[in-house]
Protein backbone atom coordinates (compact mmCIF):
# COMPACT_ATOMS: atom_id res chain seq x y z
CA UNK A 1 0.00 0.00 0.00
CA UNK A 2 3.26 2.53 0.96
CA UNK A 3 4.69 1.76 -2.62
CA UNK A 4 1.07 2.39 -4.08
CA UNK A 5 0.75 5.47 -2.75
CA UNK A 6 4.43 6.75 -3.46
CA UNK A 7 4.03 5.92 -6.75
CA UNK A 8 0.53 7.71 -7.31
CA UNK A 9 2.71 10.74 -5.68
CA UNK A 10 5.82 10.04 -7.94
CA UNK A 11 3.39 10.35 -11.05
CA UNK A 12 1.05 13.17 -9.96
CA UNK A 13 4.80 15.23 -9.39
CA UNK A 14 5.71 13.50 -12.70
CA UNK A 15 2.43 15.18 -14.14
CA UNK A 16 2.67 18.48 -12.69
CA UNK A 17 6.03 18.95 -14.31
CA UNK A 18 4.77 17.85 -17.32
CA UNK A 19 2.16 20.44 -17.26
CA UNK A 20 4.58 23.12 -16.41
CA UNK A 21 6.30 22.14 -19.52
CA UNK A 22 3.53 22.05 -21.50
CA UNK A 23 2.78 25.35 -20.64
CA UNK A 24 6.10 26.92 -21.30
CA UNK A 25 5.57 25.04 -24.27
CA UNK A 26 2.57 26.69 -25.66
CA UNK A 27 3.79 30.00 -24.77
CA UNK A 28 6.19 29.70 -27.06
CA UNK A 29 4.07 27.74 -30.09
CA UNK A 30 1.93 30.64 -29.94
CA UNK A 31 4.46 32.89 -30.79
CA UNK A 32 6.17 30.93 -33.09
CA UNK A 33 2.39 29.49 -34.35
CA UNK A 34 1.66 33.06 -35.83
CA UNK A 35 4.62 32.84 -38.15
CA UNK A 36 3.96 29.86 -39.65
CA UNK A 37 2.75 30.14 -43.59
CA UNK A 38 2.67 26.54 -44.65
CA UNK A 39 -1.51 25.56 -44.07
CA UNK A 40 0.13 21.86 -43.65
CA UNK A 41 1.96 22.44 -40.87
CA UNK A 42 -0.06 24.78 -39.44
CA UNK A 43 -2.86 22.02 -39.78
CA UNK A 44 -0.53 19.44 -38.28
CA UNK A 45 -0.31 21.99 -35.34
CA UNK A 46 -3.89 22.20 -34.70
CA UNK A 47 -4.05 18.33 -34.43
CA UNK A 48 -1.42 18.27 -32.04
CA UNK A 49 -2.87 20.96 -29.64
CA UNK A 50 -6.24 18.59 -29.79
CA UNK A 51 -4.48 15.49 -29.10
CA UNK A 52 -3.08 16.99 -26.10
CA UNK A 53 -5.86 19.17 -24.97
CA UNK A 54 -7.36 15.27 -24.58
CA UNK A 55 -4.40 14.07 -23.07
CA UNK A 56 -5.00 16.47 -20.40
CA UNK A 57 -8.69 15.56 -19.83
CA UNK A 58 -7.59 11.86 -19.48
CA UNK A 59 -5.07 13.00 -17.04
CA UNK A 60 -7.85 14.65 -15.25
CA UNK A 61 -10.28 11.55 -15.64
CA UNK A 62 -7.45 9.60 -14.10
CA UNK A 63 -6.89 11.75 -11.18
CA UNK A 64 -10.35 12.10 -10.11
CA UNK A 65 -10.71 8.05 -10.33
CA UNK A 66 -7.50 7.76 -8.35
CA UNK A 67 -8.59 10.17 -5.70
CA UNK A 68 -11.94 8.53 -5.37
CA UNK A 69 -10.15 5.19 -5.19
CA UNK A 70 -8.11 6.43 -2.67
CA UNK A 71 -10.63 8.29 -0.47
CA UNK A 72 -13.52 5.19 -0.72
CA UNK A 73 -10.89 2.55 0.33
CA UNK A 74 -11.58 2.68 3.83
CA UNK A 75 -7.75 3.75 4.36
CA UNK A 76 -7.40 6.66 6.92
CA UNK A 77 -5.85 8.87 3.95
CA UNK A 78 -6.27 11.75 6.01
CA UNK A 79 -3.38 11.02 8.83
CA UNK A 80 -1.49 10.12 5.41
CA UNK A 81 0.16 13.14 4.46
CA UNK A 82 0.95 11.27 0.99
CA UNK A 83 -2.87 9.61 0.61
CA UNK A 84 -4.26 13.08 1.71
CA UNK A 85 -2.21 15.05 -1.20
CA UNK A 86 -3.91 12.38 -3.51
CA UNK A 87 -7.21 13.15 -2.40
CA UNK A 88 -7.22 16.80 -1.67
CA UNK A 89 -4.99 17.73 -3.97
CA UNK A 90 -6.95 19.91 -7.36
CA UNK A 91 -3.98 20.40 -9.32
CA UNK A 92 -4.78 24.30 -9.73
CA UNK A 93 -8.12 23.40 -11.33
Amino acid sequence: MKAESEHIVVARKNAELATKMLALAEEENTQNKENIKDPELRQQLDELESAMKDSRQRWRIMKGTSSATVAGSGVDWARDPNLLEIVLNDEGE
